[in-house]
């Protein structure tokens, strides 16, 4: 296939864009691949070994915080069921309140 040929399947998986800003004293680094998103922030000075130990474990993480919540139940997922009516009572016009 030549380079202006169109490929017959699209790539199984997004690209990742990677990107690192330096600000003052810190290094801003995010990592974009479809829906997710990580930002990582650590001083300007780190080296590429130093960020890679202390990131190794991240995945992991993320599969087991994954793990725990799959199981519950989320807001969204409230079942409650309302009958239409509004919970506020209604009063007539003549009705202003007040004691006795």
């Amino acid at each position: 296939m030549s380079v202006d040929e169109t490929p017959r399947e699209a790539a199984p998986e997004q690209p990742a864009v990677f990107d690192v800003d330096v600000v003052g004293d810190r290094a801003l680094a995010s990592v974009e691949r479809g829906d997710v998103s990580l930002v990582v922030e650590a001083p300007a000075g780190i080296s590429a070994e130093e960020l890679e130990q202390t990131l190794a474990g991240l995945p992991e993480s993320i599969e087991r915080t994954t793990g725990r919540f799959a199981d519950s139940t989320t807001m969204s997922a409230n079942t409650t069921e309302s009958d239409g009516s509004s919970d506020i009572e209604e009063t007539g016009d003549d009705d202003v309140g007040g004691g006795a």
